[in-house]
């Protein structure tokens, strides 16, 4: 099982215990949200590891401008209630009593690789069981990726994100994090001018105030974010920035969609960290299959490959070809199949709309958000299933997430 992320803040300014902490974090899904190599304000921090949604604190206690147990117990009114980790040149008796003292959750000294990441690893499964309990913690990040331009990914994000809040009555997000071509803004008429760009550069002062200038509401069930239209501010974020939002954005939505434009995409390779599931829609099309191979290796070599899936779209009616054989092309299995529909499509997005409900990639993309809403309740899609031909119409082959909940 993979590890839940975590937000760090780095309150360190001893090199011996500097290095061996970010050598550490590098080879975990561990994002530092704020570092501080010397003693500052107290409440400036608090308010700092607040806006970050800090989920815990690296803190080498000589850097406290006041004693430490002040400082945890400031820490536990704040919302998150981050633990503490106390990182020490040696094992002193007396910082380790002030340690229990204060109720910091692990104290740690050199060698630090081998404890620093038990210590992640538990406090991570700690708040993964705290959270599967409660229902609460981050929402549900779900991409969407064309392997080239023109696949769809702009389609299945925005079907994905209303369906799933038709089925589940919950808030969700649509971002659109396509900088080349951001569809979304045309296609939903969006009304705000603020875009992810926006968002991005204001992130040291984002709070429910100002996030919620940036949207717009598309049918009263989505909030939307989109890319920017000015083409001097399409630049995507840096890892971190991105990350950041992302998380921003999960602590905010129960659900979240982002649209992530096509092929070796920074923002979603970035935002992997982040994500629940990383769709990767392809077509038939050789060049297609082909990046959709490269981008299934760029996500590999950053090891989140059991969070990518791939979904074959404008599969036709006749002539469909074998799945197997595709799976074996890609090195990686098909989640779902998707019917080949442009008219439909085409009538749609001219006319300002999402597809009918009554169309044939309507129901197919209904079914696809269904499947993602059983998986966040932990329960089985009544469409999942090997990919294999069906005993339909034109006998096409057809099925819908295949380990779409891992």
């Amino acid at each position: 099982m993979s590890m839940m992320p975590l937000t760090v803040a780095l309150l360190v300014s001893s090199r011996s215990l500097w290095e061996p902490a970010h050598t550490c974090m590098q080879n975990l899904p561990v994002r530092i949200a704020l570092e501080q190599t010397e003693p500052g304000n107290l409440d400036a921090l608090l308010d700092r590891i607040e806006m970050h949604r800090v989920d815990v604190v690296l803190l080498e206690i000589a850097l406290l401008p006041v004693p430490l147990d002040d400082f945890t117990r400031r820490l536990r009114e704040t919302t998150l209630q981050p633990a503490v980790f106390v990182l020490h040149p040696e094992a002193s008796t007396q910082h380790i009593m002030e340690a229990i003292h204060a109720g910091v959750a692990e104290f740690l000294y050199p060698p630090l690789a081998d404890t620093l990441r038990q210590a992640f690893e538990n406090l991570a499964a700690s708040r993964a069981r705290v959270s599967a309990a409660t229902g609460g913690g981050l929402g549900r990040a779900i991409g969407f990726l064309s392997a080239k331009g023109g696949c769809g990914a702009t389609t299945f994000a925005a079907h994905a994100a209303v369906d799933l809040a038709k089925q589940t009555r919950q808030p969700v997000l649509l971002g659109d994090f396509d900088f080349e071509a951001g569809l979304l803004r045309f296609l939903l008429k969006t009304r705000t001018t603020y875009s992810v760009r926006d968002a991005l550069d204001n992130m040291h002062r984002m709070d429910s105030n100002y996030w919620k200038a940036l949207i717009s509401t598309y049918g009263g069930l989505v909030d939307v974010i989109a890319a920017p239209d000015d083409v001097a501010a399409r630049r995507p974020g840096g890892p971190q920035e991105t990350a950041q939002l992302v998380r921003f954005i999960r602590s905010t939505y129960p659900f979240s969609v982002m649209d992530f434009g096509r092929n070796y995409s920074s923002s979603a390779l970035d935002s992997l960290s982040e994500l629940d599931t990383l769709f990767v829609v392809t077509t038939l099309d050789l060049d297609a299959l082909e990046q959709t191979r490269e981008c299934i290796r760029s996500i590999a070599a950053r090891e989140y490959s059991s969070r990518v899936r791939v979904l074959l779209n404008r599969v036709p009616e006749r002539g469909a070809p074998d799945p197997k054989g595709i799976e074996q092309f890609l090195g990686c299995p098909l989640a779902g199949a998707f019917s080949n529909d442009p008219d439909a499509l085409y009538e749609a997005w001219s006319e300002g709309h999402l597809l009918e409900d009554g169309s044939k990639l309507g129901k197919e993309l209904q079914a696809l958000a269904k499947a993602l809403a059983a998986g966040a309740r932990g329960t089985q899609s009544p469409g999942q299933g090997s990919i294999a031909p069906a005993q339909a119409a034109g006998r096409r082959w057809f099925s819908f997430l295949r380990g779409a909940q891992a």
